[in-house]
């Protein structure tokens, strides 16, 4: 492709046109709308910010910037804050700023810099958008690193979805004006404009895949295959991009389906049986799979080999998990697909001695109790269900008689053992020493420390687990309806 000036009689006004289009036919900002920047000093945010300053009046936009100094490269970081700083100062635009250790962060969340360097580039600016009423974010990714990321995508191999590429808005108001601009086009509104900007020495070090493919790949398909490449694999992913929403929305309504709101509310489950009349290996289940992992919520990447995992799991008939990146647990049990977050903790409370432990679990999600290395979670089930699908680490209450009839009634606190606990042994309501049924069971007493007592929040217990269940609250041939708790131990 021709980088010459004479290419570019009018760049400026040819850009502009080029942004103020694809915001209007995309959708991406309407008038009046407050606009925040990622600006990281380089050519691509410069220009962005430059464009929208300009069109701000015609548009009533309200603009703002943000930069992140990711602590990587020293002084050159330090050079790149100061710019920002200067040029917004000198366009009279308000910037927001912070500094972060990325290595050291990177470490922290076990993810790559470059991995953790986005996360944390996004937290930053969403905070930003919540904490000053600000509509929108928009990031300088152009038409060139559409291309890239697709081919980069392609290269570690990847689905429908990795070959929509980088999508113009995000539901979480996140835009991209600068997608149908190249960045040979940026280059030249830059030189035309005479705004300076900064260049990271890092975008020149092959090391970085994405910058292999754009000084290696990118120009050997350009000379060897089709000059025109970049636009080629743009408008694929224009293409792709509709088939894909269509197959998004068709999964998401039998997503709702097949998920009913009290129990996809408290548990992100799946109905095993209703998901196996799709052909279990088939897109659809794998888009089903993705909607109960957005619903739990940013920060979870589910990889093809981990929805492979998942979808495996689903011709088991007995209980099932497997535990994936970032804290995410998902389980076969009792016919649901269950998607947990092994990261949440319960409220701790008071507890005897630094030795014991306290928790409070109200039922809508997994809770660790880090002190013996557990975790437990609480939920409605009918008896038949519990009978045909409990296994080891299963207790069962009845609920009717514990007074639980949904997920809001479950409250209770999980605690280590007390001197004089009594639990009600006997159908006349008489009571029993746990001490002595620990005893009796020949439990050693470091042993006793580690099994978890669960109360009313009365204090009644109601059982130790894994040892006895308080006669009261025991499951019967008339009980109908099941609390069961769940507990098993986790790799921390």
């Amino acid at each position: 492709m021709n980088n010459s000036a004479e290419s570019f009689p009018d760049v400026i006004t040819q850009v502009t046109e080029k942004i103020v289009d694809t915001i209007n036919s995309r959708g991406l900002a309407r008038p009046g709308s407050s606009i925040l920047i990622g600006v990281s000093g380089g050519a691509d945010s410069v220009c962005l910010l430059d464009v929208l300053n300009n069109i701000k009046e015609a548009n009533g936009f309200k603009i703002y910037a943000a930069h992140l100094n990711h602590g990587i490269r020293g002084a050159e970081a330090e050079r790149d804050e100061m710019f920002v700083k200067g040029l917004c100062e000198r366009l009279g635009i308000r910037c927001f700023f912070r500094k972060v250790n990325i290595p050291e962060l990177a470490e922290a969340m076990k993810m790559s810099e470059e991995e953790a360097g986005r996360t944390l580039r996004y937290e930053f600016f969403s905070e930003v958008c919540k904490e000053n009423n600000i509509d929108l974010t928009a990031t300088a990714h152009n038409k060139n690193d559409q291309a890239e990321t697709v081919l980069m995508r392609i290269i570690r191999g990847c689905g429908l979805n990795g070959l929509r590429g980088i999508k113009y808005k995000r539901e979480d108001g996140v835009i991209r004006p600068l997608l149908d601009v190249s960045r040979q086009e940026i280059e030249e509104y830059m030189r035309q404009s005479g705004i300076g900007f900064i260049t990271d020495s890092t975008n020149s070090d092959q090391s970085y895949m994405r910058n292999k493919i754009r000084h290696t790949l990118l120009p050997m398909l350009e000379s060897e295959f089709n000059p025109e490449v970049i636009s080629a694999l743009s408008g694929m992913t224009a293409n792709i991009e509709q088939d894909a929403d269509f197959i998004d929305k068709y999964s998401a309504r039998l997503y709702s389906r097949l998920s009913p709101p009290a129990k996809r509310d408290k548990y992100r489950a799946l109905h095993i049986a209703s998901l196996k009349l799709v052909e279990s290996k088939s897109i659809i289940s794998r888009m089903i799979i993705l909607c109960a992992r957005d619903e739990m919520g940013s920060g979870y990447a589910l990889e093809k080999k981990h929805i492979d995992e998942i979808l495996r799991m689903l011709d088991r008939s007995d209980t099932a998990s497997v535990d994936l990146p970032r804290g995410l647990r998902v389980t076969v049990r009792y016919g649901w697909l269950e998607f947990m977050n092994l990261r949440g903790s319960g409220s701790r409370l008071n507890s005897r001695d630094n030795n014991g432990f306290c928790i409070e679990v109200c039922g809508d999600k997994l809770y660790n109790i880090d002190e013996i290395g557990i975790c437990i979670n609480m939920f409605i089930t009918d008896a038949d269900t519990f009978s045909r699908s409990r296994s080891e680490g299963d207790v069962g209450l009845d609920a009717d008689k514990l007074g639980v009839k949904n997920a809001e009634d479950i409250k209770f606190i999980v605690r280590s053992r007390r001197d004089g606990d009594r639990i009600t042994l006997f159908k006349n309501g008489n009571k029993g020493k746990l001490k002595k049924l620990f005893i009796d069971k020949k439990i050693r007493a470091e042993e006793r420390e580690r099994i978890p007592v669960m109360c009313k929040t009365d204090g009644e217990i109601v059982a130790a687990l894994g040892v006895r269940v308080s006669e009261k609250y025991r499951l019967s041939r008339s009980s109908r309806n099941v609390l069961a708790v769940h507990y098993e131990k986790y790799e921390d």
